[in-house]
């Protein structure tokens, strides 16, 4: 067991109660001690990328990969389009390259267990900020 997954388990259960603590001064304290924490451990927080090296792509399900590499796909084609100053086409594409991304990330929630803050591999000194929803931006930023 990693050193720090206790405390990822604890910033986790704060992340996903914060709605209902009535002391979110004291919450948020903590969300702050336990990021120092990982500061001074070495680690980094950091949103997930999708690209096929990376261990978010691993965690995907089957069809979240199916989905990333239409993502892929289409980002590339959109910036064919726009090379050849094709806009309209490059904006539809657009719309389905956002459409893709939520699915991609849902699908990304869903294989992680809904966690916010995840540490994909024992030895990785990334942890994945994971917030689909939104829910914590009003409590920190992720810089």
């Amino acid at each position: 067991m990693n050193p720090i997954e206790p405390l990822l388990a604890e910033l986790n259960e704060l992340c996903k109660n914060l709605d209902s603590i009535s002391d979110n001064t004291i919450s948020r304290k903590r969300i702050r001690e336990i990021f120092t924490e990982f500061v001074r451990q070495g680690y980094n927080i950091v949103t997930p990328r999708f690209d096929p090296e990376s261990p978010e792509y691993g965690a995907l399900s089957e069809n979240g990969k199916l989905i990333c590499e239409r993502l892929i796909y289409i980002r590339k084609k959109k910036l064919e389009a726009i090379d050849h100053e094709n806009f309209e086409f490059a904006a539809d594409l657009r719309e389905l390259e956002r459409e893709l991304k939520k699915r991609m990330v849902n699908d990304f929630s869903i294989m992680i267990s809904n966690k916010f803050f995840v540490l994909l591999t024992e030895d990785s000194k990334e942890i994945i900020y994971n917030d689909f929803d939104g829910k914590l931006k009003a409590y920190f930023k992720i810089t």
